[in-house]
């Protein structure tokens, strides 16, 4: 017998395969197929093979360009044993999907053709972003049921897990969004029931796709169709009680087990059970408790363990008590924050063990008992002994972590030295204490206290908890940060700021307090946590409109926006939610230049502070605003501030090395970029932001290098095929520019950047015709837009680039009122942020083109006190041509050129730093 063709497995895999005797794929490790093991197992007769091969030797099975219904079929890309999945083109449309339909020799099982429908059915009703949508169901000419889908082109996490086995942080944030598409279904009454890495698709930008409804059950259903379906799922991901009792009610649970297995998977490479054949695996999962993760990968965070453990529970209700649950955890866990599921203890191990075996728990317990009483006045007398003495030692230990100079960008190892010897003065008054500096910082130190450098701290030097700082100078005085950290929880948080000779010594005046917090430590509890994150209407609202800001287009930020008022709405006290509704706006008007979002970005982000001055993220919301309409200075202080008020995140770094390049200096952004990648979200995160930093020192092979590395790991944004672009341009080379550009435009149709960029090439090579077309589409779309998108927009505004063009043309007067208009505007800005070195950029432009030369050269070099570097875009610009020969401008542009050579010269160990992490 010949099961080719019947298996969804790709061709490669299929062929490499190990066979059965009987010609099929071997799925278990004794050389059986499925079929052949229950057929042993059953004790069945061998069936007719040749009457079976004549069967399947009648089916008609084509391969391409065919229709059916309003699609075109373009190849099979997988098969299964109830349907097969064709890449289709819709007629009309022109869209390319993915087309599932029954197999021909299925049209008279009532069971296949019920099954397929209630997959279409299931699919259809659910509507979440990183659930699989459904176009279209109908029926063939043969009266055989289909229905489109989208077309996941980035494959099956089946094939991609390779990908997340060194990468936890990866795995756990594509596995919180899987688990929210999970929750999406079962808030419809839908239990997936065949969750695995292979009905879990990935989309060109790698976002997960939750697939494959063939086995869901709706929680109410009743029907004779639900009670025939029993077919279990898959071994290895099913829970339990779903092996057990594959036609019994099966509730949010499974599902839960099924996550954890996978997340287990991603994270060590093999799924938690492992066995000949399925039929072991099963006994295992329902015999055994799972292995601990950390036994199999001993680096992994322990709060890792803690969460597969807890979905992996036998019993379903000690597991998440649903898939937003977990969802909740792992996002917890990516933050930094405490996770709220704790590791089970022995005594609960015991317990639910005694009540599996109660004969025997019986037995060994009147041992115990027996025995016990015999020793019991010896070994408590011992006991008492033995846990006085370790108390006494370990309730009072502080590990003092390398202070973090925000000023220098490097560990202070003498002041954490100094702060460690005054706190063990201080707190030794009040009974024992151990007070320790941790002299060498960790291979992965921030400064910014994330999780795994608390744990790892905690655990090498045996302490209870956790000290870090920072420090800096600000109006003539010190500013100093403490952050007392358990592994639990942050115990407190304090700020000194003082003269120089006394802000040192401030730092004994802690100790009272952080001595009687020690003594609670052990009952602390979690932080205190933004009210939108207790509410779960706006909690939805929240993390749907975080995940859309993400996307980075108009559509998707007019959705963002909406999303942060609805969180607002539901729960008004929420900081988080003003915080990041700040920075939509923000974005929003950066894609399409809109004053009155512009407006409220800052009156929300300047809120959100009045309200809540030591909140964190609206010290960074607020950071990211001011930045972006020019305010670098204010904007660097509440970045600091941000740190300074503990926000452990990777995007506070960020911001402060995206302020200290608007500030001209990309060498101390290259320091904080790098810092932001120690604990990035995702590989390359940073890395198209370290190619400009690299690209205005004028280091283009390493920048180069970080283009390359942004383009590999992060296809989904255009920001690094853009930098490869740019260097080409800045050589001179616009034909080189042209080519790198063109075919990546079709990629990214929404990217208001990728195009402008097209622009500004046309018009430094003076191609004014193409230019002028591509600015006037764009300025339809944006009509003050242009010039605020750093190094992918040179500084050239839509209106003063369609002037100058005006201007070749000999259209003078049209030019003209162009210009007095952006003159206009740029005045107006300069009015709200006299140091924005952008806008002063622009005003030195439009003054050239308007021959006012004087001015001119005086606002260039205003620009350049306050920031702007480019000096090699400003040898292409053609709004300075009128300029361009007085000795003065080549004056400026020389001494620009050297003052940035000095700063790449003075910097070597800041290149380095950047092309190797």
């Amino acid at each position: 017998m010949n099961f080719d063709g019947l298996t969804d497995s790709p061709a490669n895999i299929v062929n490499d395969a190990v066979r059965c005797r009987c010609g099929s794929v071997a799925r278990v490790g004794c050389g059986l197929c499925v079929s052949c093991l229950l057929q042993r197992g059953l004790h069945r007769e061998e069936p007719q093979m040749d009457s079976f091969d004549a069967v399947l030797a009648e089916i008609d099975i084509r391969d391409s360009d065919w229709r059916l219904g309003n699609y075109q079929i373009l190849e099979e890309i997988g098969r299964g044993g109830m349907g097969v999945i064709y890449r289709a083109r819709q007629r009309y449309s022109g869209r390319i999907v993915a087309l599932k339909r029954v197999l021909s020799y299925h049209r008279e099982s009532r069971d296949t053709l019920a099954r397929f429908h209630r997959e279409a059915e299931a699919a259809a009703s659910l509507d979440h972003p990183n659930i699989l949508p459904v176009y279209e169901v109908g029926l063939s000419e043969e009266d055989l049921p289909f229905f489109s889908m989208k077309f996941a082109s980035g494959g099956s996490l089946l094939h991609a897990r390779a990908v997340f086995r060194n990468e936890p942080r990866l795995a756990v944030h594509l596995l919180a969004k899987v688990a929210r598409g999970v929750e999406s279904a079962h808030s419809q009454g839908i239990v997936h029931r065949d969750l695995k890495p292979g009905n879990i698709l990935l989309d060109g930008r790698g976002e997960p796709l939750v697939s494959d409804f063939g086995l869901a059950k709706w929680l109410d259903t009743t029907s004779d169709l639900t009670r025939t379906l029993t077919i279990f799922g898959t071994p290895g991901y099913i829970a339990p009680e779903q092996a057990e009792s594959p036609a019994g009610k099966p509730g949010p649970a499974v599902d839960v087990y099924s996550l954890g297995a996978i997340l287990f998977e991603l994270l060590s490479g093999r799924p938690p059970f492992l066995g000949e054949h399925a039929i072991a695996v099963i006994r295992q999962a329902a015999e055994l408790p799972a292995p601990k993760l950390r036994s199999i990968v001993p680096a992994l965070d322990r709060d890792l363990e803690t969460i597969c453990a807890r979905c992996l529970e036998r019993d379903p209700a000690t597991r998440y008590r649903s898939a937003g649950d977990l969802a909740n955890d792992l996002e917890r866990w990516l933050e930094g924050r405490p996770i709220i599921a704790r590791p089970v203890l022995p005594p609960a191990r015991l317990w639910r063990w005694s009540r599996r075996n109660p004969r025997l728990a019986a037995s060994l317990s009147a041992c115990l008992v027996l025995g016990s009483a015999v020793v019991a006045r010896q070994s408590q007398t011992r006991r008492l002994e033995d846990a006085l003495r370790s108390n006494s030692a370990a309730a009072h230990s502080v590990a003092v972590l390398p202070f973090l100079d925000l000023d220098e960008i490097q560990p202070n190892s003498a002041l954490a030295s100094r702060a460690a010897a005054l706190l063990q003065d201080k707190m030794s008054i009040y009974g024992p204490c151990r007070v320790l500096t941790v002299k060498e910082p960790l291979a992965r130190w921030t400064g910014a206290a994330l999780q795994d450098e608390i744990e790892e701290t905690a655990r090498s030097t045996k302490s209870g908890a956790v000290l870090s700082g920072t420090c800096r100078r600000a109006d003539g005085k010190i500013r100093i940060s403490l952050h007392l950290i358990s592994e639990n929880a942050v115990l407190g948080d304090w700020l000194i700021e003082r003269e120089s000779d006394v802000a040192t010594q401030a730092i004994q005046e802690f100790g009272t307090s952080i001595y009687k917090l020690l003594d609670q430590s052990t009952a602390a509890a979690f932080p205190s946590e933004d009210p939108a994150m207790s509410n779960d209407r706006a909690r939805a609202f929240f993390t749907a409109g975080r995940d859309l800001m993400n996307r980075r287009t108009i559509a998707e930020m007019d959705r963002a926006i909406a999303c942060f008022e609805g969180a607002i709405r539901e729960e008004p006290r929420s900081i988080n939610a003003r915080s990041f509704l700040a920075m939509a706006c923000m974005g929003r008007d950066l894609l399409s230049a809109k004053p009155e979002l512009a407006q409220r970005a800052s009156d929300v982000g300047r809120e959100a502070v009045r309200l809540a001055p030591r909140n964190p993220t609206a010290q960074r919301a607020l950071c990211a605003v001011l930045v972006s309409y020019g305010r670098y200075r204010e904007a660097l202080e509440h970045g600091f501030q941000s740190i300074e008020f503990g926000d452990r995140s990777e995007r506070a770094f960020g911001q402060i090395a995206y302020t200290w390049k608007a500030l001209g200096r990309p060498d101390r952004a290259i320091l904080w970029y790098k810092k932001a990648k120690l604990s990035q979200h995702q590989p390359a995160d940073y890395d198209a932001l370290l190619g400009d930093c690299l690209a205005d020192l004028g280091a283009d092979q390493e920048a180069q290098q970080a283009y390359k590395s942004a383009t590999t790991f992060r296809p989904d944004q255009p920001e690094g095929w853009l930098g490869l672009a740019r260097l080409r341009l800045l050589a001179g080379d616009a034909d080189g520019a042209r080519e790198i550009c063109r075919p990546q435009l079709l990629h990214y149709p929404d990217a208001p950047i990728a195009k402008q960029f097209a622009a500004l090439v046309e018009f430094f090579a003076r191609n004014y015709g193409e230019a002028e077309r591509l600015y006037t589409e764009l300025e339809s779309n944006d009509p003050l837009g242009g010039g605020r998108d750093g190094a992918y927009g040179g500084a050239v505004d839509y209106r003063s680039a369609r002037a100058r063009i005006k201007i070749e043309s000999g259209d003078e007067v049209g030019a003209r009122a162009l210009l007095l208009d952006v003159l206009t505007t740029a005045k107006q800005k300069l009015f709200s942020a006299p140091n924005d070195a952008e806008t002063l950029y622009r005003l030195s432009a439009v003054e050239a083109m308007l021959d006012k030369p004087a001015d001119s050269l005086k606002d260039l070099r205003t620009a350049i006190n306050a920031g702007w570097i480019d000096y090699r875009s400003t040898r292409l610009d053609p709004r300075f041509d009128a300029v361009s020969t007085i000795p003065e401008f080549q004056t400026i542009l020389s001494e620009l050129a050297a003052h940035v050579a000095r700063l790449g010269r003075q910097s070597p160990a800041v290149l380095t730093a950047a092309t190797h992490n």
